[in-house]
């Protein structure tokens, strides 16, 4: 039975494993085209040719992203640890930087057991494992919270922490988010406590523009909770599109952030939605 793991563009060389689902033994088909590909493994890895193209194929591709923290245990077995071994090794030599990318949003999360798989990794010769996590409201969104967080994943499991998320404007998903005002707060909050290369980011993930660091919104409106963003590139649908560099996309925070004068902005808009609507 084939495992996929998604495979998405890395703008510098390595690649990253996704651990929820990849098993790292044989590749039976790489199929790189960048973000989306699917890359399907099973079987064992007879030679090093075969593990050499693997390499060579994901330099620019990493697959993204782990759950080492969700099973552990699988990154424990002898024959996932040998695999890594033989696909870190070449690796290696070839100057391809491996990382494994996992996700843990609380302390209580960072077990020992995946302190053992974390140290399993970086002994079999990847070179990083790192968190990318989510912000998410009552969950990690105190100073205290998120420093224990990262405390416990950078001294006690040897996992860098990374990037913290915003959480997306998806349905069923308001009771988690929070809004860019807290986000930069605890940005602020947690600076000087960890070494720099140890403080994550916390970043905004805004439609249509991609990943952004919190406190670079060009415009922020704290009532209304509407920011502003603009982007430095442009996607292969963009190329002709002038306005590309130049147009503000919003994201929106949650309503039960806003002041009373927010949310009753908000309910009159609706209001007059509505009213036109039915004209």
């Amino acid at each position: 039975m084939f495992q996929s793991a998604l495979v998405v563009p890395e703008k510098r060389g390595g690649f990253l494993i996704h651990s929820a689902q990849l098993v790292v033994r044989e590749v039976q088909n790489a199929s790189i085209h960048g973000e989306g590909a699917q890359m399907y493994i099973n079987g064992h890895m007879r030679t090093a040719n075969e593990i050499a193209d693997v390499v060579d194929a994901l330099r620019p591709h990493p697959l993204h992203r782990a759950q080492l923290v969700g099973l552990p245990q699988h990154w424990l077995q002898p024959q996932v640890v040998s695999g890594l071994e033989n696909v870190a090794d070449v690796a290696a030599r070839r100057g391809v930087h491996l990382a494994v990318h996992t996700h843990a949003n609380h302390v209580q999360s960072v077990t020992p057991l995946v302190a053992e798989a974390a140290r399993a990794l970086l002994d079999a010769g990847v070179r990083d494992v790192r968190n990318q996590g989510v912000l998410m409201r009552e969950v990690n969104d105190s100073t205290a919270a998120l420093l224990d967080l990262c405390f416990a994943l950078q001294d006690e499991a040897g996992i860098l922490p990374y990037y913290f998320y915003m959480c997306d404007m998806v349905p069923g998903a308001e009771h988690w988010r929070t809004s860019l005002a807290e986000a930069q707060d605890l940005q602020h909050a947690i600076m000087g406590y960890l070494p720099g290369y140890a403080t994550p980011r916390i970043v905004c993930d805004v439609p249509y523009v991609g990943k952004r660091w919190v406190h670079q919104a060009v415009e922020y409106d704290r009532e209304r909770g509407i920011s502003y963003w603009t982007k430095n590139y442009r996607t292969g649908i963009e190329l002709d599109d002038p306005d590309a560099l130049t147009r503000r996309y919003p994201f929106y925070d949650p309503l039960s952030t806003l002041p009373e004068s927010g949310w009753r902005w908000w309910e009159r808009q609706v209001t007059a939605r509505e009213g036109q609507a039915c004209a």
